[in-house]
């Protein structure tokens, strides 16, 4: 007589369970770290989406064109953080976002600062920075700090940030 078993027992079961659980303890920090880092980076991509639709914006309207911080004006915020609060790209130079809004964009989440010389980028008809000189942000966040270039051109260029820069 042959005896066939169908299924598993409840110990092997417990087992199996036990072993699933054990390496989603095991990947939970890496994820999370992963999840932070992915945020970070498409933050950084939406400054430089930003940029890159003032750039073109200033060849449509065949003027000048501007990528003004949230809150320019009022400096009393934080002086160190210009871009933190967000930005807006809006045709002219109004010194803030009001006026012609072409889109704006909301104070990024988990950013400790983005730093920049001014609190307005301008680009000409051509693409070009208005006053022909090279812009910096730093952008800085956890465990993901970079440092945004635009050339006298209007090309961004993104890279690590030296230590101590945030």
């Amino acid at each position: 007589m042959r005896l066939s078993m169908y299924g598993m027992t409840l110990i092997e079961l417990v087992l199996v369970v036990a072993l699933i659980g054990t390496g989603i303890l095991a990947a939970a920090p890496s994820f999370n770290s992963i999840v932070s880092k992915n945020q970070t980076t498409t933050q950084i991509n939406e400054l430089v989406t930003a940029i890159n639709l003032a750039r073109s914006e200033a060849s449509k309207v065949s003027g000048v064109v501007s990528l003004q911080a949230t809150n320019a004006i009022d400096n009393t915020i934080d002086n160190d953080n210009e871009f933190g609060r967000g930005w807006c790209v809006v045709v002219g130079n109004p010194g803030d976002c009001t006026g012609d809004i072409i889109r704006s964009f909301p104070a990024p989440l988990g950013v400790d600062a983005i730093n920049s010389e001014s609190d307005s980028l301008q680009f000409n008809a051509f693409g070009a920075m208005h006053d022909n000189s090279t812009r910096t942000f730093i952008f800085c966040a956890p465990g993901k700090d970079r440092l945004i270039t635009i050339t006298p051109v209007g090309r961004s260029k993104i890279d690590n940030v030296a230590p101590g820069d945030c």
